[in-house]
């Protein structure tokens, strides 16, 4: 584990517990679309992790037009970012990940994150929870376009190429199957997974990591136990 000298993060679901928003955002959109309200487990197995074009496709027309994927991602995205600002007190970083990144910038510790966000979102972000004092276009890798998402592992080569490192020299921290799928793909260095306890597990059978925390309230030692910190 000596090896490694940077972090990766996820967002949605790992550094931000935003899943319920999400759940709330897909289970209207289905609704509107006159589906079956999806579960709250089938939301977090079967489209979480998934690029805006892929869940439209699976879920809605096997053969969308881009037209079609703009039209949902608009959609679907603004019904979570109303709710997101109807509960400002619940917009804020997980436990515990403010006083890590604040660590890995004030001690020159590369970090990026690798979110399957697109740039509406991310800049939703940027101006609702501050985060500027962390992070910039030079350490954001987002859904644009360009590559494929998780759980292909395309996001996470980027990411670590971005902070001038292979991803066999970085930590990833995810939330669920896709994205440590992803990681383990791109031969990250090692693969911690954070999830929001009060949901449903999204772990499928046969997933690997080298740790789950409920948040980053203990990362020293997780940094101590991966080599970054001694």
């Amino acid at each position: 584990m000596s090896n490694i000298k940077g972090i990766l993060f996820d967002f949605n679901g790992t550094l931000f517990f935003d899943s319920h928003f999400h759940i709330r955002a897909f289970e209207e959109y289905f609704l509107e679309r006159g589906k079956e309200k999806p579960t709250p487990e089938f939301i977090i197995h079967n489209i979480f992790g998934r690029s805006n074009p892929r869940i439209y496709a699976d879920n809605f027309d096997p053969d969308p037009t881009d037209e079609d994927c703009r039209i949902f991602a608009d959609r679907k995205e603004g019904l979570y970012r109303k709710f997101c600002l109807e509960s400002p007190e619940e917009m804020h970083l997980c436990d515990g990940a403010p006083e890590l990144l604040d660590f890995l910038k004030e001690n020159g510790i590369p970090y990026c994150l690798a979110t399957g966000s697109g740039l509406d979102n991310v800049s939703f972000y940027m101006e609702n929870m501050g985060l500027g004092r962390w992070f910039d276009m030079s350490n954001i890798i987002y859904a644009d376009g360009s590559f494929n998402g998780k759980p292909e592992p395309d996001a996470y080569i980027l990411a670590a190429k971005k902070i001038g490192l292979s991803p066999s020299e970085c930590i990833v921290f995810e939330d669920g199957t896709s994205g440590i799928v992803a990681a383990r793909r791109a031969e990250a260095g090692a693969v911690i997974a954070l999830y929001d306890h009060s949901l449903p597990s999204p772990f499928t059978d046969g997933v690997e990591c080298d740790a789950v925390y409920p948040d980053l309230t203990d990362w020293k030692e997780i940094l101590k136990k991966f080599g970054v910190l001694r």
